[in-house]
């Protein structure tokens, strides 16, 4: 008999739509069979989810986001179990987060850290190693490399900004030079520490402090100046390179050609960065609309969904980090005249919410005609588990699969606001104000155990399973 039967739904795949039922056994999918056909299999323990009218696509997996992350000296808003629940309603299964690596802490240290802190959540779970330096030891940087391999944590990640956690030229070559020979992936946040701070001293030395101003500290050259110059690395050494959250129109190009010329680069953008723009950071509520890299122009915007259209861009994540705006504020000055905060675009953490609202921000893709339900499972499950080295086990519906899955009601209206998502009560701004998903996760299963049905979160704590995960090389 079967552990669990998705009964009637229309399964979609990044490859395929079809109408379906499917068998789960032992947390893995065991059956997927002809809609009816395995009515026979239901047993006294079974449970049956009617899906009827409804889809059945993989679980999302969310490979980017910050959870219990230092930043100015505060911390964001949830925890790993917290984090699972907002991710659960928003159809994630599997979720990575990034080693918090100091000078103090070296990278295999800070892994291990992370992993004990992830094991809190409720989903299955993985850690991306953050580098700060290859260190002066040539052994001992390839040691740790293929330690972190070994452990199943081959994906790494460098800043080509922010002092402190900044990675130099020359470390960022001698890291990517072993991480192709031990079969690991280095990953990015580019962007060019010059430029940020050359503007940033420009605009505050002219009394330009507004929060629309920290787009301009921080302009698309600034961006496309860092992938540019770690895409000439990765064909100097022709080594797998992968950036984070692209956000301006030059870095897909550039990854775009970089892909025509045999450069073996992989690359994201998030859901903010094809929703919002530049102009939300106007007025008195820019504060809560301030991330790195910064929110860009309309063409900008759309310049995303070509590059998720024809493929240069291969996922879709929420670089989820979450402050309320309490916390955005405490550092500001105070006018002494008015007693009102001064806006100053320097001084506010960055970060936003988004790791429930991805699955909404998508669908409000598909429905507006810019991709297809398919692509969306592709950029949202499917490729997230390719590149980051956890496919077939995660990230599609196949025999053998972890049965990771999500009923989707396509009727279902769900404005993507405070009351109808699940991050704490101290969040207090909406980010996606009069947006509306049409489509939403309805049930959302995790090896074969539901995590969220009938609008009730019944993940347990400590449920979620470490993934040790191994590229193809």
């Amino acid at each position: 008999m079967l552990d669990l039967i998705v009964r009637g739904g229309t399964v979609v795949t990044a490859s395929e739509t079809f109408r379906a039922d499917i068998g789960v056994t032992d947390e893995k999918i065991s059956h997927i069979a002809a809609a009816g056909s395995l009515d026979g299999l239901v047993g006294d323990t079974t449970k049956v989810i009617e899906a009827e009218g409804k889809y059945v696509m993989p679980g999302l997996i969310e490979p980017h986001m910050h959870v219990k992350a230092p930043f100015s000296n505060t911390i964001d808003m949830l925890d790993f179990y917290t984090a699972s629940k907002c991710a659960a309603f928003g159809g994630v299964t599997s979720f990575m987060d990034f080693s918090t690596t100091t000078k103090d802490t070296p990278v295999l240290k800070a892994v291990e850290e992370r992993i004990g802190e992830m094991a809190e959540g409720a989903l299955d779970y993985s850690v991306h190693a953050k580098f700060i330096t290859a260190g002066n030891d040539p052994d001992e940087l390839r040691n740790t490399v293929k330690t972190l391999v070994e452990k199943g944590v081959p994906t790494f990640k460098m800043f080509t900004i922010y002092p402190g956690v900044m990675i130099q030229d020359a470390d960022i070559l001698r890291i990517m030079e072993v991480a192709k020979e031990e079969g690991a992936l280095c990953g990015f946040h580019a962007e060019s520490n010059d430029i940020a701070q050359f503007m940033t001293q420009k605009l505050v030395s002219e009394g330009k402090t507004g929060w629309e101003y920290f787009n301009q500290a921080k302009p698309n050259a600034c961006e496309a100046e860092a992938v540019n110059r770690i895409l000439t690395f990765a064909g100097l050494l022709d080594a797998p390179v992968y950036f984070y959250h692209l956000s301006a129109k030059e870095s897909v190009n550039l990854v775009r050609e970089a892909k025509k010329r045999g450069v073996r680069v992989q690359a994201e953008t998030c859901g903010h960065y094809l929703t919002l723009t530049e102009a939300n950071n106007k007025g008195v509520d820019g504060i809560n609309y301030l991330m790195s890299p910064p929110l860009r122009s309309e063409e900008d915007r759309k310049a995303m969904w070509e590059g998720i259209k024809d493929g240069t861009l291969s996922l879709v994540t929420s670089d989820n980090e979450v402050f309320s705006r309490k916390i955005k504020e405490k550092d500001l000055e105070i006018d002494g005249d008015t007693g009102e905060k001064i806006p100053c675009f320097t001084t506010p953490v960055n970060g936003i919410p988004g790791l429930e609202e991805r699955f909404g921000l998508l669908m409000i893709g598909v429905n507006n005609g810019d991709i297809s339900l398919n692509k969306l499972v592709e950029v949202g499950s499917t490729n997230p588990a390719k590149v980051f080295g956890c496919y077939p086990q995660k990230g599609c519906l196949a025999v053998g699969s972890d049965a990771d899955l999500i009923v989707v009601d396509p009727e279902k209206n769900v404005p993507l606001v405070r009351e109808n998502l699940h991050y704490p009560d101290e969040l207090d701004y909406n980010l996606y104000e009069g947006f509306v998903s049409r489509g939403w996760p309805v049930c959302t299963v995790r090896r074969g155990e539901v995590l969220v049905e009938n609008g009730e979160f019944k993940g347990k704590r400590n449920s979620g399973r470490l993934l040790r995960r191994r590229l193809k090389r």
